[in-house]
């Protein structure tokens, strides 16, 4: 989770507050058969032994895929591990179609072969999405894949063991106690095809649809501790952070020692503000899990959040022993370095989260913003401009380009800045306050007095706001309104 530095107050004049070329994609779709088969025995039902097939197919042709994956992260540099590219295989790819066919093992008909074949597609789009997206998101991703592939394994082996067991049984009763465990595995079995399919939906940022296979994989199997987490991880992505922690509770009472529930519902309690709650569940985390560098980093962001930027510091860094190739660890040591004015230390930090992500937008944004600290206009333009063009929706970037043009004396440029913020951001009180401000510079007193008016309408706290007008209505003559701006700005900063 990140953390982020947008308004420092600078004076020029009237107070003012601080701070591509697009290329068309072609995707490449790759096509892959999986084939499955399963041996029905004669106390399976149908429907199950054709799902037992069907994901040994998916397995097949997931497996083909991440062959692809590795294949084509390589040519556009990104040098991934097994497992990740093991999680992007099964969570990109796409079932086209399936096919059944079921065939007699014996002339006595007791048992049946069936093979599921499938087709799937992989859409290179899709790798790059992946490989752009936030890093903590990813990583989210493999580990709940790494525990869903060896709960599968598990039961696979679970379900053997008790085929083999029902093949020598001889006394009904004992017979029937099998044949009831081996309805409980399978249920387990369908529990977690529900949630394979409901990580794939939360990858694909489709929140309620894998709330809704959570919550199917929870009606299959209630003890299920990786179910509760992944409907908490969807509730928490949709911002309903109260009924997150509901979940996160039950998966922490079903399982304890995962350190992934506490972290999650750390972050949940974040959210909502509730920062010794969640630095509470993050110890926790590391207590399970000492080599948690996720759980570092948030700690660090609920330090930075209470201000103790020194202990966010410290955390981050631990974050960084561990995993010194993440960008967003540098990238929120950075921010608290900013925070206590080590500028030189904050523009390291970025300089290495740019090395690690050429395209992390917000990195060359407060880069910018921490070069305008030191005055250093003419590079924090140059980074606040390759952020806009990594994300042109981001108000923040042109918000802080324009009060830079506004230092350089470019006040048209400040000025379209400040439109575009407005545009993207109708509630950015503060633009409208260094727009009026640069509308005063300009002489266009009227202009000046609509935009301070209409940024103190949005807060009418501001008292920035009050002043910059004041000084307007000073210039005007207008010395009764003047006083009454100058006055109500006192009595705000007075509180």
């Amino acid at each position: 989770m990140q953390f982020t530095l947008k308004r420092i107050i600078a004076t020029f004049i009237c107070m003012l507050v601080m701070l591509c070329n697009a290329q068309v994609s072609r995707a490449e779709i790759r096509t892959y058969e999986g084939v499955g088969e399963y041996i029905m025995s004669d106390f399976e039902t149908p429907d199950i032994a054709k799902q037992r097939a069907k994901a040994r197919a998916e397995q097949s042709a997931a497996e083909q895929a991440g062959v692809y994956v590795k294949s084509y992260t390589r040519t556009v540099n990104n040098t991934l591990v097994e497992d990740e590219i093991v999680a992007i295989a099964n969570m990109i790819i796409k079932i086209t179609d399936v096919q059944y066919t079921t065939t007699p093992t014996s002339e006595s008909g007791g048992s049946f072969q069936i093979v599921a074949k499938i087709h799937a597609t992989v859409d290179s789009d899709r790798i790059d999405e992946w490989l752009k997206r936030d890093q903590q998101k990813n990583r989210e991703l493999v580990e709940q894949n790494k525990q869903l592939q060896a709960d599968k394994a598990k039961l696979d082996a679970e379900l053997v063991d008790l085929r083999n067991k029902l093949s020598q049984v001889a006394n009904a009763q004992e017979k029937q106690t099998l044949e009831k465990k081996v309805v409980s595995t399978d249920s387990k079995f369908l529990a977690n095809q529900k949630i394979e399919e409901g990580w794939r939906l939360y990858s694909d940022e489709q929140y309620a649809e894998a709330l809704a296979m959570f919550t199917q994989s929870i009606s299959l199997n209630g003890n299920n501790s990786i179910a509760y987490y992944g409907r908490g991880t969807a509730y928490y992505a949709q911002g309903k952070y109260t009924q997150a922690i509901v979940d996160f509770n039950m998966a922490i009472a079903l399982n304890p020692n995962i350190a992934e529930s506490y972290c999650n519902r750390g972050l949940a309690y974040d959210s909502q503000g509730r920062y010794s709650q969640a630095i509470a569940d993050y110890n926790k985390a590391i207590a399970i899990n000492p080599n948690f560098a996720k759980a570092y980093n948030n700690r660090g962001v609920s330090y930075a959040k209470q201000d103790n930027y020194t202990q966010a510091i410290v955390d981050f860094t631990k974050a960084i022993v561990i995993n010194s190739t993440d960008a967003e660890l540098y990238y929120n040591r950075g921010l608290s370095y900013a925070k206590q004015g080590n500028y030189p230390q904050a523009i390291n930090d970025y300089n290495k989260a740019i090395d690690l992500n050429q395209n992390y937008a917000d990195a060359y944004k407060h880069r910018g913003m921490t070069y305008s600290y030191q005055g250093n206009h003419s590079q924090a333009i140059a980074d606040l401009t390759k952020a806009i063009a990594l994300n042109p929706n981001n108000a923040d970037a042109y918000y802080n380009r324009g009060t830079v043009y506004a230092h350089q004396g470019k006040h048209r440029q400040a000025i379209a800045d400040y439109n575009k913020t407005i545009v993207l951001n109708p509630n950015y009180y503060v633009a409208y306050c260094n727009r009026g401000c640069v509308y005063g510079m300009l002489g266009n007193h009227d202009q000046a007095i609509a935009d301070l008016t209409k940024s103190i309408a949005l807060n009418p706290n501001y008292a920035t706001a009050y002043i910059n007008r004041g000084l307007v209505y000073e210039q005007l003559g207008n010395i009764r309104q003047a006083n009454a701006d100058f006055a109500k700005a006192k009595e705000l900063s007075g509180r």
